[in-house]
């Protein structure tokens, strides 16, 4: 069951608890409030130091796959404070061999410019 739906690059930390050896937490960002939160969960069969290391390894992959595929993509993500919104801009639609030889042909077409 799902306990926790966690945007993967809003967090910022993730470690055992040093009073708790079942216990591990992570701070991360609510992505409507835009406020730090300090999740904590108590292990049933593990230790906090291994589910924590699990946790802290899943969450880094998750955040390395994301800036890779947004590096690739070249989607872009702006917020506005003052609407509190989130704007995206590009798309994570995978390109096909032939579009993207297009799009390399049209690069080699333009002139330097340094």
């Amino acid at each position: 069951d799902l306990i926790v739906d966690q945007t993967i690059e809003k967090v910022s930390f993730c470690a055992p608890d040093r009073n708790f050896d079942r216990a591990f937490s992570y701070i991360c960002r609510d992505g409507t409030t835009r406020r730090w939160i300090c999740h904590c969960f108590m292990a049933v069969k593990d230790t906090g130091e291994r589910l924590s290391h699990a946790v802290g390894c899943a969450f880094a992959a998750c955040l390395e796959r994301k800036q890779k595929r947004e590096k690739e993509c070249g989607v872009t993500a702006t917020f506005d404070a003052s609407r509190t919104t989130f704007t995206r801009e590009g798309s994570f639609r995978v390109t096909t061999a032939t579009e993207q030889a297009e799009r390399e042909e049209i690069m080699r077409q333009m002139p330097d410019t340094k």
